[in-house]
Parts: structure tokens; C-alpha cells; sequence
């Protein structure tokens, strides 16, 4: 049967919001010192590379040896950013793919000290490694063009949801969260990157299908971590978004 004429307008509606994600969240809108969608950037390059004028603040930390800052987030009080010193647009970036990229999901997860004591300040409890992750989304659930890692408490709910998963690990594990369906990988340690494994999984060998990933690491107890990966999808409703899987938050 040919499709009926309201399913063929709602996927036309996804397309649409798909390829226009990038205007809808910020990518074509400027400001006077520049483009909106490099506000991240400008922080970073001026604040750490002192790459023109800047304002010190307290909420920017440079780490120059390693190569990377962290940024507290305006939006919610447990929520950080772990941003590249180096210019890297986003995770398509071919940088990421090579074995002597720095691991930034490896410094972003030493950096969720920041995420920890900014909940035990909130809540006034000791929130255990298990409860945080790391997201960076895709380049059409994305509004910056410079890679940033968000470290922040999980969803609630999501824990529960990977507590039962088996052990081992089947080959082709997911999980379902929100309607999106995430390839799940049990890793040790930060050995192999995220980014490489979840280029391996999806088979994103060019710019265009890595630009499509979404990915999430979370502490997997003694096992080591999980990551989660996507692929944004405009048949499936799914602009790539993994930071729908850490707690949802407010402007503060």
C-alpha cells in the first residue's frame, strides 16, 4: 500500500527538522563579536590561548598541558563543559579519529570532581562516580561548532535501565531511552577512544556519517565503562542527542 499522506508530511516534518537543526539551535546567528555558534570557542581561544580580549573568570579553568578547559555551564548547577583548546568543530572531526588525539572523555571524567561537589553543595549528599556522564551530541543536536563534552549526573531513571544490562555484554547490546535506541560497549578504560569505537560501530568513515554520532560514557561499577552511542536520523525522529541521557536542567 502506497504510504497514507499524513505519514509522508511527518516525515517530511523530520527531514526538515533534521537539516535545520543547526538554525533552529543557534548556527546561523551572529553577535557582535562574531557567530553565536562560536561562542564556546571564543571563551576558550581567548580565555586559555589568549587569542584576543577577555574578561577572567572564575568559571573558565585552563588545563595547557593536557589541552583542554572546563567551562561551568550557565544551565544547570551540577552541569559542566570539557572543551579542546585546539580548534575541533564538533565530533566529525578527523582529529578525533587518530590514536594520538588527546583522550578528552578521559579528562572529561576526571574533571566530574567538578560535577560531584557541585551536587554534594546542591543536594547536600555524596553523589557516587556511577550517577555521572559524559554526552557530546551530534552535529545536527548541537548548537556550538567547537567540540564540548557535557559532564553532568545522569537522567533519572537511566541507571536502573543500564543496571540491567547482561554481563558479558552481547555484541549487539542497546538500550532504549526517550524512542532512540543507543548501541551499548562495556570498555575497561579509555584505552580506545570513544570516538574511534563509536565510528567502528556505526561505520562512520567519512566526515558527513561521523558528524551523524551522538555518544554517552557512563561508570560501569568494577566493570569499568559503558558507552552509548547514536546516530542521528531524520526517518527516526532522531536529531542525535545523546545529552538527553544526563538530568535535564535550568538556565541558572
Amino acid at each position: 500500500m502506497p504510504p497514507r499522506r499524513h505519514d509522508a508530511v511527518r516525515v517530511g516534518l523530520a527531514a526538515l527538522l533534521i537539516l535545520a537543526a543547526p538554525l533552529l539551535w543557534g548556527g546561523c546567528a551572529t553577535r557582535a563579536d562574531g557567530p553565536a555558534d562560536l561562542a564556546l570557542w571564543r571563551i576558550v581561544d581567548r580565555g586559555c590561548n589568549g587569542a584576543g580580549p577577555h574578561s577572567a573568570s572564575a568559571t573558565l579553568q585552563c588545563e595547557d598541558r593536557w589541552g583542554y578547559a572546563v567551562l561551568k555551564d550557565r544551565c544547570g548547577a551540577t552541569h559542566f563543559l570539557l572543551i579542546p583548546t585546539a580548534r575541533r568543530v564538533g565530533v566529525e572531526a578527523r582529529a578525533l579519529q587518530s590514536p594520538d588525539e588527546p583522550d578528552y572523555f578521559a579528562w572529561a571524567w576526571r574533571e566530574r570532581t567538578h560535577t560531584l561537589r557541585a551536587a554534594h553543595a546542591r543536594f547536600g549528599v555524596v553523589v557516587p562516580d556511577d550517577d555521572v556522564g559524559m554526552a557530546v551530541n551530534s552535529r545536527y543536536g548541537r548548537s556550538q561548532e567547537q567540540l564540548h563534552i557535557h559532564i553532568d549526573l545522569l537522567a533519572p531513571g537511566l541507571r536502573a535501565v543500564l543496571r540491567a544490562l547482561p554481563a558479558p555484554l552481547p555484541a549487539d547490546a542497546t538500550i532504549e531511552w526517550h524512542g532512540h535506541r543507543y548501541r551499548v560497549d562495556r570498555v575497561a578504560n579509555f584505552a580506545r577512544s570513544p570516538f574511534r569505537i563509536a565510528a567502528r560501530d556505526w561505520g562512520a568513515h567519512t566526515r558527513d556519517e561521523r558528524a551523524r554520532l551522538t555518544i554517552a560514557v557512563v561508570r560501569d561499577g568494577d566493570r569499568g565503562f559503558l558507552i552509548l552511542s547514536d546516530a542521528a536520523s531524520w526517518r527516526r525522529l532522531d536529531r542525535g542527542h545523546a545529552e538527553e541521557l544526563l538530568a535535564p536542567r535550568k538556565c541558572l
